[in-house]
C-alpha cells in the first residue's frame, strides 16, 4: 500500500468518528485547508466572489484572506478573514458562504445577487440528512458602527439549487426546512482589538419542505446590502452543528450478580459531546450503583470511561452487606445528562449464615429444573428454604432417616439458599434453580 493511499484512509476513518460523535459537519470548519481556484484562494469547500457566476462576476473580488488570528483556545492556527470592498462605486460586503456566490445586479440588493447551493458541483453543496439542532461559530466584528450588524443565515433545504437572494427572499421557498439566523453587533471598533466571542444559533423548523437534502450557510459582514464601511472587517473560525445528545443504558446480560463478579454495563451515546470549539473538558459516562432503596442521592461509583461515543464499562460487583436489590444507571459529564433506562439488579451478599460450615450432607443436582435431593451422613432433623435476603420460604422437619427431597416447582427460578440441619449442625448451600 502506498503512502497517499494510506493518509487517505486515515482522514476517511477520522471523519467517519467525527460523524459518529458530531454527526454530519460542514468540511474544513476551522478553515485550516485551503485552495486555490481560477488564481484566487479561498479555504477548501468555502467560497467568495473570487469564484462568483453571473453577469458581473467579473467586477467582483473575494473579499476574504487567511488569517493567523484565531478564536480563544483553538488548536488551529488559521481563520478567514472577511472584509467589504467598493465595486463600481458600490459597498460589497464581504461574503463566505459553503455555496457559491451570484453576481447578477448593479445594485446591492437586487435580485441577481444571491449565495446559491450548487447541486451539480460538490465544492457548492453540503448534503445533510438531519436537521442540527443549533449552530455554533467563533466571530470576531470589528466595525466603525457600534449598531450596524453582521449577519450569519443558515439554511437546510430539499432537493433544489436553493439561494437565498440579497433583497432578503429565498427560493424556491416550498424547499425550505429550516433556518438558523443572527445579527450582531460589532465585538470591537475598526482596527481594534482582536474580540472573539461564541455565537449559538438554534434552528428553527419554519419551512414546509421535511426532505433535508443541503444545508446553505451565509456569513457577511452587514446584514444589509451595500451598508458598512471599508474599514470593518470579520473574521470566522471554528464552525459546528450541534446535534443535541442523548444517554441511555442498554440491556443488563445478566441481573443476578455474586460479589466480586464482573458486569459489563453498556450504554448508547449520540449527539454533540465535549463540543470542540467551546474548551469544555472531554467528557465521561459514569455507572453507578443507587443504595438498597433505589436512591441515587449518594451514589456508588462502579466505573467511568472517557468517551464521545457509545461503549461499555466494565466494573466488579462490591461487597454490600446482605442481599438486596439495587439500581444501575449511566450518567454523562458533559453534556450533563441522566441515561435513560434506569435497571434493577440483584446483589448477592453475606446472608449472615455460615456457608458450607459442616460438610456432613450431599444435595444434588445443583442447579436443577425441580426438585433437590439431600443425602446427609446422619439422620436429618430439620430442611429449610430462604430466600438471598434471609426469609423462610419453606421448612420441613424430618421425623428420621438421613434422606429428604424438597419440590421447588412452587418457587420461580432463581438463587435460594438450603439449610439442613442434624445433630452434628448446620449445612448451608446456596442452590440455582433453572
Amino acid at each position: 500500500m502506498n503512502i497517499r493511499r494510506f493518509l487517505l484512509i486515515l482522514l476517511s476513518l477520522s471523519q467517519i468518528s467525527l460523524y459518529a460523535q458530531y454527526g454530519k459537519q460542514f468540511d474544513n470548519r476551522g478553515f485550516e485547508q485551503w485552495t486555490t481556484r481560477k488564481s484566487v484562494s479561498e479555504p477548501t469547500h468555502w467560497h467568495s466572489g473570487g469564484t462568483a457566476t453571473g453577469t458581473f462576476s467579473g467586477f467582483v473580488s473575494s473579499q476574504i484572506e487567511t488569517s493567523s488570528q484565531t478564536r480563544p483556545g483553538s488548536s488551529g492556527s488559521k481563520s478567514v478573514r472577511l472584509y467589504p470592498t467598493k465595486v463600481l462605486g458600490i459597498t460589497a460586503n464581504g461574503n463566505l458562504t459553503n455555496g457559491r456566490m451570484n453576481a447578477g445586479s448593479m445594485s446591492a440588493s437586487g435580485s441577481g445577487n444571491y449565495n446559491y447551493t450548487q447541486r451539480s458541483n460538490e465544492a457548492f453543496n453540503t448534503p445533510i440528512d438531519i436537521i442540527p439542532d443549533s449552530l455554533a461559530v467563533w466571530v470576531c466584528f470589528r466595525s466603525e458602527s457600534a449598531t450596524q450588524n453582521a449577519e450569519i443565515h443558515a439554511t437546510v433545504h430539499g432537493d433544489a439549487d436553493y439561494k437565498l437572494i440579497a433583497n432578503g427572499t429565498e427560493e424556491p421557498i416550498d424547499k425550505l426546512v429550516a433556518t438558523a439566523q443572527k445579527s450582531f453587533t460589532r465585538t470591537a471598533p475598526a482596527n481594534g482589538n482582536y474580540q472573539w466571542q461564541r455565537l449559538s444559533i438554534p434552528f428553527e423548523k419554519n419551512g414546509t419542505c421535511n426532505d433535508v437534502r443541503y444545508l446553505l450557510f451565509t456569513i457577511t459582514t452587514n446584514a444589509i446590502p451595500g451598508e458598512g464601511s471599508d474599514r470593518d472587517d470579520l473574521f470566522v473560525d471554528d464552525i459546528l452543528l450541534i446535534y443535541n445528545p442523548s444517554l441511555r443504558l442498554e440491556q443488563l446480560a445478566k441481573t443476578h450478580f455474586e460479589v466480586g463478579e464482573n458486569i459489563e454495563i453498556p450504554f448508547t451515546l449520540n449527539g454533540t459531546m465535549s463540543a470542540d470549539n467551546l474548551n469544555s473538558e472531554a467528557n465521561q459516562v459514569i455507572a453507578q450503583l443507587s443504595n438498597a432503596n433505589g436512591d441515587f442521592s449518594n451514589p456508588i461509583e462502579l466505573g467511568r470511561i472517557t468517551t464521545n461515543e457509545s461503549g461499555t464499562i466494565t466494573a466488579q460487583i462490591p461487597d454490600l452487606g446482605p442481599t438486596a436489590n439495587y439500581n444501575v444507571r449511566v450518567i454523562s459529564t458533559n453534556y450533563p445528562m441522566v441515561g435513560g433506562n434506569i435497571q434493577e439488579i440483584e446483589i448477592i451478599g453475606d446472608l449472615g449464615l455460615d456457608d458450607n460450615s459442616i460438610a456432613f450432607c450431599n444435595i444434588f443436582p445443583n442447579p436443577t429444573h425441580s426438585s433437590i435431593s439431600i443425602l446427609s451422613s446422619s439422620d436429618i432433623m430439620e430442611v429449610r428454604l430462604l430466600d438471598l435476603k434471609g426469609s423462610t420460604l419453606l421448612q420441613q422437619t424430618i421425623s428420621n432417616g438421613n434422606k429428604s427431597v424438597v419440590d421447588l416447582s412452587a418457587f420461580g427460578n432463581g438463587v435460594y439458599v438450603l439449610q439442613v440441619f442434624n445433630e452434628q449442625g448446620c449445612n448451608t448451600k446456596r442452590i440455582i434453580k433453572l
